[in-house]
């Protein structure tokens, strides 16, 4: 191999991973939160998580970023496992968008030619503007890339001829070899899309035959399980169970797909036929659909079967939303992870609720973690990364959280306040107010799953009470202190309570205003 073959090989492979990289930040910036809420709201059962995830996946062009975001939908609890599973294996379909992207633009269209002024439009939107209109540059440069690159690893690949002499026969063991090579590429390429590209450049130069071609690409689909498995390590359960299913999915998929290889070969090279293909990279394409499409159709079927399994392998989870606030949330983008954020301070709220009803009546509390776990929360919002172009909804929800977060620290500070808060006179009423207050909002929230109007007003009106108290009970007790009518420890122990009753009703009410304000548009 020429060196000068070398440096093309390994320059146009670069470009190509570029591009590809740039091409999906480009779409998901352009799209926003839509395309994620969007296959949130149509993940609603099987045939439906099937089509998301293929139209998904197409869309944005990364089946890893297709089963990141999935994975991160599990784990905060927006779907359900076995709707992760159908998504998982629609994106699988969906992948295939790629090969025939580049097979299509790549080599039957040829526009190699106009790559370049694409690339450079690109960049001068990446760098000269912003919001969707930089977005669209870095499309428009990712496309840009890729052609440049394929263009270079057509030169480069022209002077290769790859030591692959020994393996054209078609038996068992050469199709698992060339499988293994196949994953191989793409855990090192990390992108199946690269790989594929790459196995498309070397058959068109004849550097490949097809049915090699065939048994690498069998094995870059199982390859591309790679990010999935990164993804699980020190993981929670949600997340290693999708991973899993992803990877049994692949490796069976693939597995029969290299038992029949011969037949569904024979099927590709029909379609290539009357696509009019003569370099074989149509064919190649038909056949990546083909197996994955039988793959779904033989999994669909079992698809409840399958994840019950996987669940009963991996075990029941019993961990809270704040253990479901995994690292991993962030991949799914900024309004999977608020969700989750949100589900896990609506339980810690909870909690905190219930022991402040405790400690007005001198109850103990239950819970002694509410201020290590609000920091996990807290920890985890702060570490939240938000792309470009985030609707003026996705912004207010960011910003109430905050607030929420803030009332719900105080209101743990509150519950681990000295003990001794016990009925003082002046105060009974209105601290009844508030414990009716706190259970209306329990009840409600246990079908509705947030504060409602009715909640926000008995709270507001029980806090607005609070404080009108307090200033009379004070001046009261300065006035039974001063005329010797009370011991200054009685006084000062009183204005203490009636100043923590009265600080927490405040934080419970603005709390629950500030999580009613984060909820979202779909509550």
């Amino acid at each position: 191999m020429e060196s000068s073959a070398l440096i093309a090989l390994a320059g146009g492979l670069g470009m190509f991973l570029l591009g590809v990289q740039h091409l999906t930040d480009g779409l998901k910036a352009l799209a926003g939160d839509a395309l994620r809420q969007a296959l949130q709201r149509l993940v609603s059962g099987a045939w439906s998580g099937l089509l998301s995830g293929a139209v998904f996946t197409a869309l944005i062009q990364s089946s890893s970023a297709a089963i990141l975001t999935v994975i991160g939908f599990v784990s905060a609890g927006l779907v359900t496992f076995s709707q992760a599973v159908a998504v998982v294996i629609g994106a699988n379909l969906g992948t295939t968008a790629s090969t025939w992207l580049v097979a299509i633009f790549g080599f039957k269209v040829k526009i190699s030619a106009a790559a370049l002024p694409i690339l450079a439009a690109g960049a001068f939107l990446w760098l000269l503007t912003k919001g969707r209109l930089r977005a669209c540059g870095m499309v428009l440069a990712g496309f840009g890339l890729i052609f440049t690159g394929i263009e270079f690893l057509q030169n480069g690949m022209a002077g290769v001829e790859l030591p692959l002499e020994t393996l054209t026969g078609d038996g068992p063991a050469t199709r698992w070899l060339l499988a293994a090579i196949g994953v191989i590429m793409t855990v090192v390429m990390q992108s199946s899309s690269a790989a594929g590209a790459t196995t498309l450049v070397a058959l068109a130069a004849g550097s490949l035959t097809l049915d090699q071609a065939f048994a690498m690409v069998v094995g870059q689909n199982l390859g591309t399980t790679a990010t999935a498995a990164l993804a699980a390590i020190g993981a929670g359960p949600a997340v290693k169970r999708t991973a899993l299913a992803h990877i049994l999915f692949n490796a069976i998929t693939g597995i029969i797909a290299l038992l029949i290889l011969q037949p569904i070969a024979n099927a590709a090279r029909e379609i290539g036929g009357w696509l009019g293909d003569s370099s074989g990279v149509l064919t190649l394409a038909s056949f990546h659909t083909l197996f994955n499409l039988l793959g779904l159709l033989l999994f669909f079927p079992w698809i409840n079967t399958f994840s019950r399994t996987i669940v009963r392998f991996t075990g029941r989870d019993r961990v809270s939303p704040v253990d479901r606030l995994d690292p991993t949330l962030a991949n799914a983008g900024g309004t999977v992870a608020l969700e989750a954020a949100w589900r896990a301070m609506m339980e810690l709220t909870s909690i905190a609720i219930t022991d402040i009803a405790a400690r007005i009546d001198n109850r103990p509390i239950t819970d002694k973690e509410l201020a290590g776990d609000i920091q996990k929360v807290r920890d985890f919002v702060s570490r939240l990364r938000f792309e470009p172009g985030s609707s003026p909804e996705t912004t207010r929800r960011r910003v109430m959280i905050w607030h929420a977060l803030d009332h719900l620290a105080s209101l743990a500070d509150d519950v681990a306040a000295p003990e001794g808060f016990g009925p003082q006179t002046g105060i009974t009423a209105e601290a009844t107010a508030v414990k009716d207050a706190l259970a209306t909002w329990r009840a409600q929230a246990a079908t509705d799953n947030g504060p409602n109007e009715t909640s926000l007003a008995a709270l507001e009106a029980a806090s607005l009470a609070l404080a009108d108290a307090r200033r009379s009970q004070r001046l009261r007790y300065f006035d039974d202190l001063a005329e010797g009518r009370i011991p200054a420890d009685q006084a000062m122990a009183g204005l203490e309570h009636i100043r923590w009753v009265d600080g927490t009703a405040y934080h419970i009410w603005r709390l629950a205003d500030a999580l009613h304000s984060a909820a979202g548009k779909s509550r």
